[in-house]
């Protein structure tokens, strides 16, 4: 990579980082960098680099990627297992909120403790039916704890 690439790139990563609450569009960015004295084809190659890290102008704000605390007795209705299997979904932003407060209603109306299989119950019948295959498998992937997540078996 050519030494003023670099420099560009880093440019726009430095800009970023100084300014992380500012919306940066890609126009907007190649605006800046023109008035900065870059040339189309220096700035072409440089956002091809960082594009995913370009925020729209009318972007609305990234929801934090936290887990839900259960309450004592959600928390005492559902096994260790399912519940680590429940926050690795979580934690990894797979299932949404609803769909998430949906699977805990249902887990607390079951007789019992819920097991790791009736939660797998509840994916299958609650949200695997409104999936992709390749969404499916990614869930069941990470349900399971393995970590494979980015190959369909």
């Amino acid at each position: 990579m050519k030494q003023s690439l670099v420099e560009l790139v880093s440019l726009i990563l430095q800009h970023l980082e100084d300014t992380p609450d500012a919306p940066t569009s890609e126009p907007g960015m190649r605006s800046w960098l023109k008035k900065q004295g870059y040339n189309k084809g220096e700035i072409d190659q440089a956002l091809k680099l960082v594009s995913k890290r370009l925020r729209p102008r009318q972007s609305l704000p990234r929801r934090p990627g936290t887990i839900r605390h259960l309450s004592d007795w959600e928390s005492n209705k559902i096994s260790p297992e399912a519940r680590e299997a429940l926050a690795r979904l979580d934690l990894y932003e797979l299932i949404e909120p609803y769909e998430r407060e949906l699977l805990l209603d249902r887990a607390t109306q079951m007789e019992g403790e819920l097991q790791i299989d009736d939660l797998d119950y509840l994916l299958n019948w609650l949200l695997y039916t409104t999936r992709d295959v390749e969404s499916q498998q990614t869930i069941y992937s990470v349900f399971e704890g393995t970590d494979d997540t980015t190959t369909i078996h």
